[in-house]
């Protein structure tokens, strides 16, 4: 497949899903709440939501390029300003974290457009906030870096910075989740109140963290000068005041960080006494797993991610209106036991392979080595030990982060024992061949040159492809499954057959096609 298809493959099942979900449910909620003349208001949720998108993603963003980037030693003895320089990380910063979410702006206005067909001052005030609309939030990460770095000894690295980024995030995505499960269980006029209304909590709260969405909203959505010129005003003087800050602060920041750096170097002596002699398949093993898992970026992107997943199940699930609880699935299994297990055993195949493309733990495996890629070529370990490796690193944590919950809830639901360990066999066949072809993608192309380990996801585009593909190959699978289930009667225990045959061929094609060209576009990867 070349590279043109792929990235149609992209754009075709990541973009355009993306873009249409943005513009059809601003469309909807829009639309809905045009009737009571507060459509500013659903415009507005949609930009809240796209703002916490921005500050959640661009902390990271913002504290690495202003304090920890590579050619921060090379400028900062340059005759220039502390506010010039910030300035200049600013736009930087700016370009690198406005990439997906401009997309989702311009999808949104678009949904909102052709709900309310608005008038030139409104298309004026929304090309606009395409452009401007992140300033807040990288704004705040800005002023927070900077003061923190100066009034606290508490980031001495980068690493610092992401497992406090890390920790925060899941805090917030736990909070979120157990907030709507208490909304929820007062009933769905509480989570519409909620969410939905000019007094409600929600938008009280995020119109104080975010002063400029409310006038940016009235804005496009009445045509108001008044209120776009006072968006304007407010994205100055959060810029002014990152300036002002940055000028008196900023070079104390890194008299701080050099002030706090420790040295951790152990003897010769020390680091032979604690070595211990394994096999090298062992030793390498170990190695991916403490990159993973001591490093914040890869641990929050590629292992929290097969622990945190059913967080996002829960809160999809609250929004229908069927009872999707344990108890309603028992009742529902008693009734038709083999119509559970069909979305058991398919729900674990789609599942897998999407999960598995998600987490990127084979489609970034080599951009991971970075710099140190070289190691891979001289390191006494042949390349099919350490192809094999890394794949297996991500069979095994995206297996066990499926079955840890899959598992006990079919036995909870009493789904009968064989047709779960169909749906573990089959699931292991899937995450097998993804891993198997995220890794060889990324052996194509691996991103070696990066900054930040955030960039190993972010700019990785081998990550993208992957998960393209992937999501394709889920469509189709599930599709076919349902078709002959559904439409032809066909028995589940022939359809498993089919499916273990299916995705049989494509992990052997995997492993041994993307294999064997795998190892030689590592043995032919040019030095960095």
């Amino acid at each position: 497949m070349t590279m043109g298809a792929l990235v149609a493959v992209v754009v075709m099942f990541i973009f355009i899903p993306v873009a249409v979900f943005c513009a059809v449910g601003t469309y909807a909620l829009c639309n809905g709440l045009s009737f009571f003349g507060i459509q500013d208001l659903g415009l507005a949720m949609v930009f809240h939501l796209i703002c916490l998108f921005t500050l959640f993603f661009g902390f990271n963003v913002i504290f690495n390029e202003f304090y920890f980037s590579s050619d921060i030693d090379f400028v900062r003895p340059w005759p220039v300003k502390a506010w010039e320089l910030v300035a200049a990380k600013f736009t930087v910063s700016y370009y690198v974290d406005n990439a997906m979410q401009i997309f989702m702006v311009i999808a949104s206005l678009a949904g909102f457009f052709y709900a309310l067909k608005p008038g030139f001052l409104s298309w004026l005030s929304g090309i606009l906030a395409i452009i401007t609309l992140p300033i807040v939030p990288l704004c705040y990460c800005g002023i927070i870096s900077i003061l923190v770095m100066k009034f606290t000894n508490f980031i001495k690295n980068k690493e610092s910075v992401q497992r406090m980024s890390a920790f925060v995030t899941a805090a917030l995505l736990l909070g979120f989740a157990l907030s709507f499960q208490i909304l929820s269980s007062k009933g769905m006029d509480a989570v519409s109140f909620f969410f939905t209304t000019t007094n409600s909590p929600f938008v009280e709260y995020m119109n104080r963290l975010f002063p400029t969405i409310h006038f940016i909203s009235r804005a496009i959505a009445f045509g108001s000068i008044t209120d776009l010129l006072i968006y304007i005003l407010i994205n100055v003087a959060f810029v002014a005041l990152l300036l002002f800050l940055a000028e008196v602060f900023y070079f104390d920041g890194f008299i701080n960080l050099a002030n706090n750096k420790k040295n951790k170097m152990r003897s010769l002596e020390q680091m032979l006494a604690d070595s211990k002699q394994q096999s090298p398949a062992k030793a390498y093993f170990m190695k991916e797993l403490r990159i993973l898992f001591r490093t914040p970026a890869f641990f929050t992107n590629s292992v929290i991610v097969n622990l945190l997943w059913p967080i996002f199940v829960l809160v999809i699930l609250k929004f229908q209106t069927y009872d999707a609880s344990i108890h309603a699935l028992q009742i529902y299994n008693l009734n038709r036991p083999k119509t559970v297990a069909f979305f058991l055993i398919i729900g674990s195949v789609v599942f897998s392979l999407v999960m598995t493309a998600i987490n990127s733990l084979s489609s970034n495996a080599i951009s991971r080595e970075g710099k140190h890629f070289q190691f891979m070529k001289y390191i006494p370990v042949s390349y099919d030990t350490q192809w094999d490796i890394k794949a297996l690193v991500s069979i095994v944590l995206t297996y066990v982060g499926i079955w840890i919950y899959m598992l006990p809830l079919g036995i909870i639901v009493h789904v009968k024992f064989y047709y779960i360990l169909t749906a573990m066999a089959l699931s292991f066949l899937s995450v097998t061949f993804v891993s198997y072809f995220g890794l060889y993608l990324d052996s194509v192309q691996p991103k070696l040159v990066w900054d930040d380990e955030m960039s190993v996801n972010r700019e990785n585009t081998n990550v993208a492809l992957n998960m393209g593909i992937t999501l394709m190959i889920s469509l189709v699978i599930g599709a076919f499954a349902y078709f002959f289930f559904a439409f032809f009667k066909v028995r589940l225990v022939l359809l498993s057959l089919i499916l273990f045959v299916l995705l049989a061929v494509l992990n052997l094609l995997a492993i041994l096609k993307s294999t064997r060209k795998g190892k030689i576009n590592i043995a032919t990867q040019e030095e960095m």
